[in-house]
């Protein structure tokens, strides 16, 4: 920055002049208590007063959240300001000149510069302003607002503007307001031609861009009728840098304390529709992607954040541009979801503001959100896609800069893949690159299994650790209904010796270390040990009513993949019948009654 230190001088100068209970009054209505003055909290909800107020001491004190301080410290926590914003907004409120410590001579050339540039864009603003709200020209644009349902209020509350459809109109009254070319150009007011400087914006509605300390800082502007762009942007500028700036996050900032969130949309147009709902804590991003000085800019009012972008691929792509900042602030970052083709604005407007609240309370951490588009674009029935998914996702959640929920997270991928939580978890750990994480190969094996085979595996894992289940499992499975060559050979041996199992105890981890022994083949032997050893889900642990309920859901799943094989088997038959060149209809009825009785043994499963 180029002004050098404020003179502490003038901070005890400014402390001593400016009045504490007229600042605080602006938030807070205050009555006389004594020689002090009490009113509601501004910080914290409460219906009994107990906030406090001492004029001779200027300072605060809440007895009800222990928020306390002087006027500096008031504007800091109230506006989001650093201590240097407070003393010069502060300074600006009470007409006081700062001065500052430092300062050398180009310094203060280029902070004079850009006081000129800020006094150049409020005029520019305000002239504007004149032309929408006072002047016949601005027509089309007011017109523009009617069917927009925006209204005078709001345009006089956002300071909107008109820029009328002429070359030079704002050029040539700058010029004789005694601004000069160069200033009007380093703004971005104009443009340089063939013919000489004309005006940036032109037939346009504007909005003026203003900073925390209400400056305004740049302009956009929205075509009124035919003409490209759409949406007009100052450029930057030595006052504007768009990735550090939130658009009316200066009037809603005071909202976004008092409500304890903020929500961050897309638009102009946005802002205002739910402004004038009576929603007034949402703010804009301007024309680029949320970044990091966003955050950074939210995280000084809030520590909450919805995000309530269009639901259209940019919007998803805006929202998912948070997750790059996710650990760098102590953010609650959410995600509002809205339908297709759908903005806040539409919202509001045709759903009413309590609907949108309730969407709010509804908004999902953006975690969440990102995984769930993850998963919605890979198709888990595929094998390759279902492979894809899993790793894009487990790459998301392991790249996250702070302590999550992982475990949460890994079960739902490990259940929308269908696979065992362990071989999720070993690919998620590698994506974190810790130590000791199980090799890829093996995860991504099983992770890839088709969904009948994992459910074979799954049943055959379950009565290995416990085996208390063979007894059951002699009565209701017949290795007819395994497909997998290696699991049909591992549950015959296990059925052969279910005779002399009576509980999960020892005689239980006798049958299953002979059952090794008794497997002929060096793969299947390697295949059962596998499975002894995984206890993924903490399968080990689990009690026996819930073993019997896993067992009882496998078994249905097991049954349904069967009578779905032989349903396919019998319909390729009825379908090689019916186009033979000699038709056999006896045949083809008994096909169709076996194909209906297998159809309804499926649906009586569940």
């Amino acid at each position: 920055m180029a002004r050098g230190r404020i003179k502490d001088e003038d901070i005890d100068r400014l402390r001593e002049q400016a009045s504490i209970v007229d600042v605080i009054s602006d938030y807070v209505q205050l009555k006389k208590a004594g020689r002090c003055f009490k009113g509601l909290c501004p910080f914290h909800d409460e219906k009994t007063p107990s906030f406090m107020v001492d004029p001779s001491k200027q300072l605060y004190h809440c007895f009800g959240c222990g928020e306390g301080g002087n006027i500096f410290t008031f504007l800091k926590k109230k506006e989001g300001l650093d201590f240097r914003e407070a003393a010069e907004r502060l300074a600006s409120r009470t007409g006081f000149t700062l001065h500052y410590e430092g300062v050398t001579k180009e310094a203060g050339e280029v902070e004079s510069r850009r006081g000129r540039l800020y006094r150049l864009n409020q005029w520019a603003a305000d002239t504007y302003h004149d032309m929408l709200i006072s002047n016949e020209a601005g027509k089309p644009a007011r017109d523009y607002l009617a069917s927009r349902g925006i209204d005078k209020e709001a345009a006089q509350a956002f300071h909107l503007g008109y820029a009328p459809n002429r070359w030079d109109f704002l050029y040539r009254q700058a010029t004789h307001k005694g601004f000069s070319l160069q200033d009007f150009m380093a703004v971005g007011l104009g443009l340089q031609g063939e013919k000489g400087t004309y005006d940036r914006f032109r037939g346009r509605l504007i909005f003026p861009i203003q900073d925390l300390q209400d400056r305004v800082i740049a302009f956009g502007g929205r075509v009124i009728g035919e003409g490209q762009p759409k949406y007009l942007n100052s450029p930057e500028t030595p006052i504007y840098i768009k990735s550090r700036h939130l658009y009316a996050l200066n009037l809603a900032r005071r909202e976004i304390v008092r409500e304890g969130f903020a929500v961050l949309v897309e638009g102009y147009t946005d802002v205002i529709g739910l402004w004038q709902a009576g929603i007034r804590n949402a703010a804009a991003t301007l024309g680029t992607a949320l970044g990091e000085e966003h955050l950074k800019l939210l995280s000084r009012l809030t520590e909450r954040v919805i995000l309530a972008f269009d639901a259209d691929a940019a919007g998803i792509s805006a929202s998912e541009r948070g997750l790059d900042f996710y650990g760098d602030f102590e953010l609650d970052l959410r995600v509002m979801a809205f339908s297709e083709g759908m903005d806040p604005a539409d919202f509001v407007s045709s759903r009413g503001p309590d609907e949108f609240r309730l969407q709010v309370e509804k908004s999902v951490p953006l975690v969440d959100f990102c995984l769930g588009k993850v998963l919605d674009t890979h198709d888990p029935t595929d094998t390759n896609s279902r492979l894809r998914g899993v790793r894009k996702a487990v790459h998301l959640v392991g790249g996250l800069g702070r302590d999550i929920d992982s475990e949460r997270y890994v079960k739902e991928i490990a259940e929308w893949a269908g696979s065992g939580y362990q071989a999720v978890y070993d690919l998620y750990r590698r994506s974190r690159g810790e130590a000791g994480a199980a090799g890829t190969v093996a995860s991504e094996t099983s992770i890839t299994l088709p969904p009948h085979v994992r459910a074979e595996r799954e049943l055959l894992r379950l009565i290995v650790h416990h085996p208390f289940l063979l007894e059951k499992a002699q009565e209701d499975l017949d290795v007819g209904l395994f497909e997998d060559p290696g699991y049909r050979i591992i549950l015959q041996a296990l059925l052969d010796k279910s005779g002399g199992v009576e509980s999960a105890g020892a005689g239980g981890e006798r049958i299953v270390s002979e059952l090794v022994e008794d497997l002929e083949t060096e793969q299947v032997r390697n295949t059962a040990t596998a499975l002894v050893f995984d206890k993924s889900g903490n399968v080990d642990n689990i009690g026996y009513e819930d073993a019997r309920v896993m067992y009882k859901d496998l078994l249905v799943s097991l049954k349904e993949f069967y009578f779905e094989r032989q349903i396919r088997r019998l319909k390729k038959e009825l379908e090689s019948h019916t186009s033979a060149p000699r038709r056999d209809h006896d045949c083809e009825q008994e096909l169709t009654e076996e194909i209906y009785a297998l159809e309804r043994l499926k649906r009586e499963l569940r």
